[in-house]
C-alpha cells in the first residue's frame, strides 16, 4: 500500500513538473505569434460597399418572404381541397342516409323460405 501512495505522489509531482514546462513554452511562441498579429492588422483592407451588401440582404428577404408566402398559399389550398372532399363525402353519405330512412326494404320470399324472384345467373337472358 505504501508503495502504491509512493509510485502515485512521483507521477503527480512529475505531471506537475511537466506542465509548468509546457506552460512556460506556450507563453514564449505566443509572444512570439503576438508581433504577427499586429503585422496582420497593419494591412491595406479593401473598403467595404455597405450600401451593396444592404440591397444584397433586401433582395435576399424579399426573395424569403415571397417563398413563404407561396408555401403558405400552397398548404391553405391544400386544406381547402381536403376540407371541399370531405363535405362532399358528408353530403352523399346524408343524402344516402335521407333516402333509406324515407324508403322501406322488403324482402320477398315464399313460403319455404326460397327467394320469391330468381334471377337468372348467367349475363345472357332468354
Amino acid at each position: 500500500m505504501k508503495t502504491i501512495r509512493a509510485l502515485s505522489s512521483i507521477f503527480i509531482v512529475f505531471t506537475i513538473a511537466f506542465a509548468s514546462d509546457t506552460n512556460s513554452n506556450e507563453e514564449a511562441t505566443s509572444a512570439n505569434n503576438s508581433s504577427s498579429d499586429k503585422q496582420v492588422v497593419n494591412s491595406d483592407v479593401a473598403p467595404i460597399d455597405i450600401k451593396l451588401i444592404q440591397e444584397a440582404r433586401i433582395k435576399k428577404a424579399i426573395k424569403d418572404k415571397k417563398y413563404a408566402e407561396s408555401t403558405y398559399n400552397k398548404q391553405l389550398q391544400e386544406k381547402s381541397a381536403s376540407k371541399a372532399d370531405i363535405q362532399k363525402k358528408d353530403v352523399l353519405s346524408s343524402w344516402a342516409k335521407d333516402i333509406q330512412s324515407k324508403l322501406t326494404i322488403i324482402n320477398l320470399k315464399r313460403e319455404n323460405g326460397k327467394k320469391a324472384i330468381e334471377l337468372p345467373s348467367s349475363l345472357k337472358s332468354n
